[in-house]
């Protein structure tokens, strides 16, 4: 075979050897990031306790939180998850497990009292939809860049009996309105 079939034992060598590396290091993304879910979840929860705890230092004048959340009548018991596109999108379809960047505006499901908004802090947030309530890890995939949604979420897939805030009682069925700016932060 001579040198030619050298380098070509070395060339496919190569080509296998960072099929391997890669396989490897994808695993390990895979792995990490399962075993770092529930930190991560901790981690969006303390976010939203910093986040409205700086917001009870801004004055009051236009804020959303503790107003009605706008268009949305009360229901006493959500049953199961409801998506409701009320624009859609005209950019990038969101996939499952993406990190988002995007305004919302929660509120109580059982009286449409807002408890949090990103307008009131003036700028979107990134979120990554594998570290957040599983609402909206079932409920933004397949939203499109540009979209609004509102997501009507059972207690069981929000925050079930842990509420991070005062303002969200235990067992609390929510509502969201999500305006999707980007995939990615």
């Amino acid at each position: 075979m001579g040198v030619r079939g050298n380098g070509q034992r070395i060339f496919i060598l190569v080509i296998v050897g960072v099929f391997l590396l890669s396989s490897i290091a994808f695993s390990g993304i895979v792995i990490f990031g399962n075993n770092n879910n529930d930190q991560s979840t901790a981690d969006l929860q303390k976010q939203i306790q910093e986040q409205m705890q700086n917001q009870q230092n801004k004055p009051q004048e236009d804020k959303l939180e503790g107003t009605k959340l706008q268009g949305f009548a009360p229901i006493a018991k959500v049953e199961k998850l409801e998506i409701i596109d009320t624009k859609e999108g005209t950019g990038e379809v969101v996939p499952a497990g993406a990190t988002v960047t995007a305004h919302y505006t929660g509120a109580l499901a059982s009286n449409g009292t807002i408890f949090q908004s990103s307008y009131d802090m003036g700028q979107p947030v990134p979120f990554s939809l594998t570290g957040v309530i599983k609402g909206w890890t079932d409920g933004v995939p397949g939203m499109k860049v540009g979209g609004i949604r509102r997501l009507i979420i059972p207690a069981e897939q929000a925050y079930g009996a842990q509420s991070p805030s005062p303002n969200i009682p235990a067992n609390s069925d929510l509502v969201f309105d999500i305006e999707l700016v980007k995939l990615g932060e």
